[in-house]
């Protein structure tokens, strides 16, 4: 009877080994009120709050994404949060409207946009077993692109891959064209740097491999930034384009055909890896389907003006931009972008598509 007594308290205290995978509500993160997608090795925090945010991936203890600090529990309403210049960058993943500019009507202008700053409503679709699926529902106010994001999250028990199926529905009354963007800021900051050493990680890099078939010559396009940045460092031998963070702010884009793309951390002794489509027939909001921002010093060019971004100790952060073909939209009309996220042991060659 003890042996059984034992047994039930368990499966009582331990509900993601009872269930496999669960979905928890209410759970508390840095401040944020978070749904979270887990299994024995995987949690996925969710913030509806702040427009329905991935605000950290984290895989057998270790975090991927990046969190501003000095935001952390903070939600800011829509008068304090409306453009560019007094957005708030709260880190995690999130679902942008593209391609992103201030040259004619058809350029998305960025943050400020209720489409990425107005809280997510959230349904559980699949609550615990052998996966979990949740529903995160953007607004519908449509704001300057007319569309409304919705996207579909599933996390099976006994993998730390994270599936994403995001939907663009065109809630305007007029015929609307963009292309599904999602911006993930990783984390390059090295908590065990040493007084007078770099407090980024210089060990650390993203790998994207080259097409060989590329609209341009060195298989990359430098958007911001200067081109001999120290960031990029093309590895014409390995078809692979390696960004690390030098601390020069920069933008690369480019049209990888392979479908994924991959966060080496050898301090984390793991390797991150999105996965995307790509199609080669498809206009992509800026000639290509992914792109690379760091976030360092230096200048960059916004809204046709010379900006300069200063040193910022915290916010050492790469961001991995999937992007899906521009499309035609007519009222009511949607699209979809499917993406995944996936931790590897080992290098970049515990990546399957990089062997």
């Amino acid at each position: 009877m003890k042996k059984y007594l034992l047994l039930f308290m368990a499966l009582i205290l331990t509900p993601a080994l009872a269930f496999g995978a669960v979905i928890e509500e209410g759970v508390d993160y840095k401040g944020w009120k978070c749904v979270v997608m887990k299994n024995a090795t995987t949690e996925v925090y969710i913030a509806p709050e702040i427009a329905g945010r991935i605000i950290q991936y984290r895989v057998d203890g270790k975090d991927w994404l990046w969190v501003n600090e000095d935001l952390a529990g903070k939600v800011y309403p829509p008068d304090e949060n409306d453009n560019m210049e007094i957005w708030k960058n709260y880190g995690g993943d999130k679902v942008w409207p593209a391609p992103q500019g201030w040259d004619t009507k058809e350029q998305w202008p960025g943050p400020g946009d209720p489409v990425i700053v107005a809280p997510y409503k959230y349904e559980i679709l699949e609550g615990k077993g052998k996966r979990v699926k949740l529903k995160l529902i953007g607004s519908d106010q449509g704001g300057y692109a007319g569309v409304q994001f919705i996207r579909e999250l599933t996390l099976e028990d006994g993998s730390n891959r994270l599936e994403s199926k995001i939907t663009m529905k065109n809630v305007s009354d007029r015929t609307v064209s963009w292309g599904i963007w999602t911006v993930t800021q990783m984390d390059f900051s090295d908590q065990g740097a040493k007084k007078g050493e770099h407090d980024y990680n210089e060990e650390a890099y993203v790998a994207l491999p080259m097409n060989d078939e590329s609209r341009w010559p060195e298989k990359y396009q430098v958007m911001f930034g200067l081109a001999s940045s120290f960031n990029w460092q093309p590895d014409y031998d390995r078809d692979l384009l390696i960004v690390r963070f030098m601390n020069f702010v920069g933008k690369v884009v480019m049209d990888v055909a392979d479908g994924w793309a991959a966060m080496v951390d050898p301090q984390k002794g793991h390797t991150y890896v999105q996965r995307f489509s790509y199609d080669s027939g498809a206009e992509y909001p800026d000639g290509g389907n992914y792109e690379i921002w760091v976030n360092g010093k230096g200048e960059f060019v916004h809204k046709h003006e010379r900006r300069f971004n200063k040193d910022n100790p915290g916010a050492r952060y790469v961001e991995m931009e999937a992007m899906a073909p521009r499309v035609t939209l007519k009222p009511g009309e949607e699209t979809v972008m499917k993406t995944s996220w996936e931790v590897y042991k080992g290098g970049l060659e515990s990546v399957p598509e990089y062997k």
